[in-house]
């Protein structure tokens, strides 16, 4: 399938003038050109501000249809493209470049100013003397500190950080994983802003950083679901039933369409699938048209089943509308892909005293599908270890729609019997077991 969310931006700016503003205006301060490009071409960088919601695998390749553009621009013989997208866990910052680069990325999670509270972050990757890439991961700091400076984040905190970079052919690539559990207290969800700024720069020593130096130059954006563009007066939005589809389940949509203008627009076709790499997951459908009259709204469903082949992340079903000659406009929507079932084992956390009289062992089943589910747990535990009532089986059933069953254990542990106890948990839902397995420590009182 087409990249739609490209072309969204394309019309996005070709078509309003007061969008190019708009996103101009966004940002804290203008776009500092770097003097090395002051005698070429002057760079005019606006960022697309809404941040769609995609789930992007982090490999140092950028892949078709797998990432959103942030901004692209070109400098003589130098083309680079940056990329963002968020999901419910992660922040995904993304280049590429004709030349070996380094990336230098601000984010204000609050967007609340720059050196204002302690969810200002810089990630900076560069080069090493040895020509490979590391990555500094710092926090701002401001509160009671006249001249704020970046301080290293923890060696825990930076381990969450992940990066990945890689070479195809002549094109460098940078990739960024930003877990959102670094950040305190910071909830994603559609229509949270953010501060933002993503600046690159060639390898060698001495260029500057683009489009800006200046880590407070951030843009404001917007954590988006949803994004659409048309040419006017051609109106169009899309609905899903919900938001989060189980494997084998059915993704429902609504698809709508209308002409706010006084003449019949020449609206031929419109096709709906799977946008980037969904199209490999999700079926298709073209509906032909002769035109659309004023006034005229239509409203299309969409139904597709979600494969079981499909990975768990958040994906984007899109919707493009054609004249005979042209597009005429594009819409996004995102969902997320989840399990039938969510499953977790519960032990206990610190250590258990020999001494004790029993221990709980619980699991947990949440039902991710439209439908209530009926199944059992089996626990296993070491041999010597008595489970009340001698039940190793419990059964339970869960309500639809992100309900969670819990099934309990007691276990009386063996006397003398210390150290590492595994524990393996069998659930078996629809004639289909799952086992999760962990353990605790039976230490000397």
């Amino acid at each position: 399938m087409k990249r739609f969310s490209v072309w969204v931006v394309v019309i996005w700016t070709a078509i309003s003038a007061t969008t190019a503003i708009a996103a101009e205006d966004s940002r804290t301060q203008g776009p500092v050109v770097p003097a090395a490009l002051e005698s070429g071409l002057r760079l005019n960088i606006n960022p697309d501000t809404e941040i769609f919601k995609r789930t992007v695998t982090i490999d140092g390749v950028i892949e078709d249809g797998e990432w959103d553009v942030f901004y692209t621009f070109s400098s003589g013989d130098w083309q680079a493209t940056t990329y963002a997208d968020w999901d419910w866990k992660n922040l995904y910052i993304g280049a590429k470049s004709n030349k070996p680069l380094e990336l230098l990325c601000a984010l204000d999670a609050n967007d609340d100013g720059w050196f204002h509270g302690e969810e200002n972050f810089e990630f900076k990757i560069t080069r090493t003397p040895d020509a490979n890439l590391s990555m500094e991961v710092s926090r701002y700091e401001s509160r009671n500190v006249k001249t704020p400076t970046p301080t290293p984040v923890s060696s825990a905190e930076a381990s969450l950080v992940e990066f990945k970079s890689g070479q195809v052919g002549e094109q460098h690539v940078i990739e960024l994983r930003i877990p959102f559990q670094l950040i305190r207290n910071f909830k994603p969800a559609p229509g949270v802003k953010i501060g933002l700024q993503i600046n690159v720069k060639t390898a060698p020593e001495g260029t500057d950083w683009v489009p800006t130096s200046l880590l407070g130059d951030v843009a404001h954006c917007t954590l988006v679901a949803k994004k659409f563009a048309s040419l006017k007066p051609l109106i169009l939005g899309f609905d899903l039933k919900d938001t989060a589809v189980a494997h084998g389940e059915t993704l429902v949509g609504r698809f709508h369409m209308t002409n706010s203008g006084t003449e019949t627009l020449d609206v031929r076709s419109f096709v709906i699938a799977g946008e980037g790499k969904a199209g490999a997951y999700l079926s298709s459908e073209r509906i032909r048209l002769e035109g659309l009259p004023p006034k005229k709204h239509i409203a299309h469903d969409t139904r597709t089943v979600i494969p079981t082949e499909m990975p768990v992340g958040s994906w984007a079903l899109g919707a493009e509308v054609r004249s005979a000659e042209e597009k005429l406009g594009a819409a996004l929507v995102s969902f997320d892909v989840v399990e039938p079932f969510e499953t977790e084992l519960r032990v206990p956390t610190g250590e258990v005293s020999a001494n004790t009289s029993d221990v709980t062992i619980q699991v947990a089943v949440k039902n991710n599908t439209r439908k209530p589910a009926r199944g059992k747990v089996k626990i296993s535990l070491p041999v010597g270890w008595e489970l009340a009532k001698n039940a190793d089986t419990r059964e339970f059933i869960v309500n639809p729609r992100g309900s969670v069953a819990y099934a309990t254990f007691k276990a009386k542990p063996p006397i003398g019997e210390l150290g590492k106890v595994p524990v393996k948990a069998e659930i078996t839902i629809g004639g289909q077991t799952k086992t999760i397995e962990s353990h605790f420590t039976v230490v000397a009182q």
